[in-house]
Parts: C-alpha cells; sequence; structure tokens
C-alpha cells in the first residue's frame, strides 16, 4: 500500500473518531424531537413486542417530543427521564466538540472518550 493510500484511510479514521458519535447523537435527538408524540402507530419497544408490560424506557422518545413541543407536563407524563436525557445528549455533544476543538489546536485528548 503507497503512502497516499494510507494517508487517506488514516484521515478517514481520524474524521471517523472525531464526528461519527455526536453526529449520531444528534441524529436521534432530532428524531425524536420531530416524533408525532400523539400518534398511536406501533411501537418499535422490543419489550412491548415480546408482550411485556411494563419498559423502562417506553415513552422516552414521546417525551423528548413533548419537550420540544414546550408541553412539560405531558412530557413528564409520558417518562419523567425525557427532560434529563436531553440535557444529558446536549452534554455529551458538547464535550464532543469541546474535545475536537482541543485536538484541532494540538492539546493531547484521551483516547478512548
Amino acid at each position: 500500500m503507497n503512502n497516499t493510500a494510507k494517508t487517506s484511510i488514516n484521515s478517514l479514521k481520524k474524521n471517523f473518531f472525531l464526528h461519527f458519535e455526536w453526529i449520531v447523537l444528534l441524529s436521534g435527538l432530532l428524531l425524536m424531537a420531530f416524533l408525532d408524540p400523539f400518534s398511536g402507530s406501533a411501537s418499535y419497544c422490543i419489550l412491548d413486542r415480546l408482550g411485556f408490560d411494563f419498559c423502562p424506557g417506553c415513552g422516552l422518545g414521546k417525551s423528548i417530543a413533548h419537550t420540544f413541543r414546550g408541553d412539560l407536563p405531558a412530557s413528564l407524563e409520558a417518562h419523567p427521564a425525557g427532560i434529563f436525557a436531553i440535557l444529558i445528549i446536549f452534554g455529551r455533544v458538547l464535550s464532543i466538540f469541546h474535545r475536537n476543538h482541543k485536538y484541532k489546536k494540538g492539546v493531547e485528548h484521551e483516547e478512548n472518550i
């Protein structure tokens, strides 16, 4: 393998490391934000499909959708952790941006964040 191919692969790996996680997190958050919380469509919950009545995560997407619509009481009713999930996801994305900014400045960073 020649040097240009190795450089290209290393550049691809670096970009994947720097950007994949925040893209996935924000994409998931946006998908949940645009979710229609009032639809009675079929659930994608594995536990619901297996016939379990209780799932600790059910309602989280609807809670996030209600929060982005400004309906906090409905958000808390759908799932009490919805608002906290948004804060945690945004916090993680900001920490990734901070890490990437330090990396581009040449400051040492943690390898496995």
